[in-house]
């Protein structure tokens, strides 16, 4: 598999492979610094209300920029809002790394929440436009294992400068946000350099519409039309994305105060969950291009609840370790986290390629429903109701979100996507 993986992998559009790694990288940054933030926020004087309001804040800048974002990459290049987005990463981390106080953090965590609206979305769709249909989840799932393979050690690599300079305080925490801020330039460079204009329908309808006079609104009003299904996806992501966000900005702070976990339990668990997904990203792409995105999303995401559950009795903190192998509701990884990748899939196949910008902006509109999730977790969680919130996304995901998902045909097989 290993072999063959390699072979598809050479045989790719250049632009697929810059993205791969170029992406990876940024990726690698991400989850070197990832199951600190909070705890950063916190060491720094940050009570949960606040930590569930400075997700509440970035969701809502992100929601608001994602659609002239979506629009931008539709006019001008795919290209150039990516390194938008690069810059932002850089300018987040030299915020975080030199912060001194919690609400300082306010511009960096609107600046990162930028960053991952804008990096790995417009990285799928490159995926998804320079790749052939039955090969888009191959190469979504090829990706991730990449990606895996390039975080593995991020979680046990940060562990290690956190013991080392003072353990889970601001102290130790502070030096992963210089490392951050050194790959992200490297990222930015490289980007600016390697990475070619994605040749697109995107690109060429800019000369059309700039013909016609098609105006800022009617290019969104166009999206929806002859999109059957588009309304209850957008929906149904809405949904999703509350449930998961009531419940992942407070994950680490459950493990670290509630569990006992320590630098090195956290670095083993994230290792374990970043190997275990990338075992399982290439068989799940596969399959799902061969029997449809929704059988191995339905196959796949329940093990992100049995996750949760063991997340929640766990009796030790060793016990951590397995439910980063299965995944769990507000992480990401393990066995259960794989169920994504035949998710997003399908997500940017709902619309053609002449609309995926406009698409991407509409899906960082959908983060609009993040905003009182945060918050509500937040409130949850300073209210002691901390394994209500941990179960609440499994509820709207099995009551609300899958019922719908039911009701949406599978885009395998749509020849015009």
């Amino acid at each position: 598999m290993f072999e063959s993986s390699l072979k598809f992998l050479k045989r790719l559009d250049r632009r697929v492979k810059v993205a791969i790694a170029g992406t990876g990288i940024q990726n690698w940054t991400q989850s070197f610094s990832s199951q600190y933030n909070q705890l950063y926020a916190r060491d720094l004087g940050a009570e949960y209300v606040d930590i569930g309001s400075l997700n509440s804040i970035g969701a809502a800048i992100t929601s608001t920029v994602s659609v002239p974002l979506g629009w931008a990459a539709e006019r001008f290049s795919v290209k150039k809002v990516i390194l938008l987005g690069l810059a932002c990463a850089i300018a987040s981390a030299t915020i975080y790394a030199l912060a001194s106080n919690w609400w300082i953090l306010i511009p960096a965590i609107i600046l990162s929440s930028i960053t991952m609206r804008i990096i790995n979305p417009l990285t799928d769709v490159i995926f998804i436009t320079c790749t052939k249909p039955e090969q888009s989840g191959t190469v979504m799932g090829l990706s991730r294992v990449v990606w895996g393979v390039l975080s593995v050690f991020a979680p046990m690599a940060a562990a290690i400068v956190v013991a080392n300079f003072g353990g889970i305080n601001a102290q130790g925490i502070r030096p992963l946000y210089f490392i951050q801020l050194l790959l992200s330039t490297f990222v930015f460079i490289f980007m600016a350099t390697k990475l070619e204009t994605l040749p697109t329908h995107i690109d060429r309808r800019k000369d059309r519409s700039s013909s016609k006079g098609a105006g800022f609104i009617q290019d969104f009003r166009e999206l929806f039309k002859g999109e059957k299904w588009l309304k209850r996806w957008v929906a149904l992501r809405m949904i999703r994305q509350f449930g998961i966000s009531i419940a992942m900005p407070f994950v680490p702070l459950w493990m670290v105060n509630v569990k006992g976990a320590d630098p090195y339990i956290l670095g083993i668990m994230g290792t374990a969950s970043t190997i275990m997904s990338s075992l399982l990203q290439i068989p799940a792409g596969r399959l799902a291009d061969k029997i449809g995105r929704k059988k191995v999303y339905f196959l796949l995401r329940p093990i992100t609840y049995l996750g949760t559950l063991l997340l929640i009795l766990a009796p030790r903190p060793e016990y951590l370790i397995v439910v980063g192998l299965l995944g769990a509701v507000g992480m990401r990884g393990g066995a259960g986290g794989v169920s994504f990748t035949p998710f997003i899939t399908m997500h940017w196949e709902m619309v053609p390629g002449e609309k995926r910008g406009r698409w991407f902006g509409i899906e960082g509109l959908m983060n609009v429903s993040t905003i009182p999730a945060t918050f509500l977790g937040g409130v949850l969680w300073q209210y002691g109701l901390m394994i209500e919130a941990l179960l609440l996304p499994i509820l709207l995901e099995a009551l609300v979100v899958i019922p719908i998902l039911v009701t949406v045909p599978d885009t395998l097989g749509r020849n015009d996507r």
